[in-house]
């Protein structure tokens, strides 16, 4: 198994720590988050890994990491910037977004998950935004599920009617790799919006009867959007 960890964004919306450097150098317990992610899939034997960067890319530059460059990254989001890496899709790969902080349990937990192509999911997701008065629950990638496949996912599904939330991990085998290049050539045809969502893609693959489990984790997680999310994380994670 091989990772891909998607880190071209430039973290917009909290300028007092991301003017001059990538999100993912944000430092939680004197380690960036990019470098926690790294160090648990190496523990987890995962020896080869790729990061896609964008922003200030420079900055990101750590040894025996394969690099991708989204040059685009000012007009386009983190879907165009996964298929950057589409080379890297000669294995079965994990991908993470580059600005959530987690607890190793939670790798350990949805690496087992024996799924062709699977999303890790929280059903205990709203707890998490009780204090986060400037990050609601209608920003969050609510997911709709049934019998372990994931129906639909989206900021714009209400909240009452979701059953969890996606973590920004997932995971697709060898097999699947070359459905989604082909896939994402399609959307990038069919679609007029330049800027699409990795949950645009997601739902259009449910559109194309393309399987997607959900596998249900648990433990210590945030994604660091703003200030007071990045407040929080050092709270949860001391």
């Amino acid at each position: 198994m091989k990772a891909i960890i998607i880190a071209a964004g430039q973290g917009k919306r909290i300028p007092q720590i991301t003017k001059k450097k990538p999100k993912c150098l944000i430092k939680i317990n004197n380690k960036t988050i990019i470098k926690r992610q790294i160090d648990f899939f190496r523990d987890l034997k995962i020896s080869k890994i790729a990061v896609v960067r964008g922003f200030k890319k420079k900055k990101i530059n750590y040894k025996s990491i394969t690099y991708y460059d989204n040059k685009n990254y000012k007009k386009n989001e983190q879907l165009d910037s996964l298929f950057y890496a589409k080379k890297f899709f000669d294995d079965d790969i994990i991908v993470c977004f580059s600005d959530i902080i987690y607890e190793k349990k939670i790798l350990n937990q949805f690496i087992k998950t024996k799924k062709n192509f699977a999303l890790a999911i929280d059903k205990k997701w709203k707890n998490r935004y009780i204090n986060r008065f400037d990050h609601p629950h209608s920003q969050a990638d609510k997911v709709i599920m049934k019998n372990g496949k994931v129906l639909k996912i989206g900021k714009k599904i209400a909240t009452h009617k979701c059953n969890g939330e996606f973590l920004g991990i997932f995971k697709f085998s060898k097999l699947i790799g070359p459905i989604l290049i082909k896939n994402y050539i399609k959307i990038k045809k069919t679609c007029s919006s330049k800027s699409l969502q990795m949950h645009d893609f997601f739902n259009y693959l449910v559109k194309k009867k393309i399987i997607i489990y959900s596998s249900c984790v648990k433990g210590k997680y945030m994604e660091i959007d703003t200030f007071n999310d990045y407040q929080i994380a050092k709270r949860i994670f001391k």
